[in-house]
């Protein structure tokens, strides 16, 4: 089994290959987090088991990461989720928020900052590698 680590960085090396196929420039930019495509920088997020976690709500709506690749390798072929990190952010923060509407206080951890998210969340841009034509 592979460990959080190798699958996130699996995740990475099948975005910068998959952009490559469509015609992008495209290669890893630093070691952990983001891919170079086109001259603009992403961060990938990887979902390994259908979901991509979120650790702390705050935190990842306080970023400014202007896209987002999301690549979900929990079935036999990855799909790929090119996401504009303005529209992305602001969509899981309203999610979460229904959420929290809904539930009160987190049910296990009311301290938990944790959210995620999930493949429906993101179809309307999955496969957009348009994104990096603007």
């Amino acid at each position: 089994m592979p460990t959080h680590q190798q699958t996130h960085q699996a995740g990475r090396h099948l975005a910068v290959g998959q952009a490559l196929l469509r015609g992008h420039r495209a290669s890893l930019a630093g070691a952990q987090t983001f891919i170079d495509i086109d001259g603009r920088r992403a961060a990938v997020m990887v979902a390994g088991k259908g979901a991509w976690m979120i650790a702390d709500i705050a935190t990842f709506t306080d970023s400014t990461v202007a896209t987002y690749v999301l690549v979900d390798v929990s079935e036999a072929h990855p799909r790929f989720f090119i996401a504009p990190g303005d529209e992305l952010r602001h969509d899981v923060r309203q999610r979460h928020q229904q959420f929290m509407a809904r539930v009160g206080v987190r049910p296990r951890n009311s301290e938990s900052r944790h959210t995620k998210i999930e493949p429906q969340d993101v179809a309307q841009w999955e496969v957009d590698w348009s994104a990096f034509d603007r």
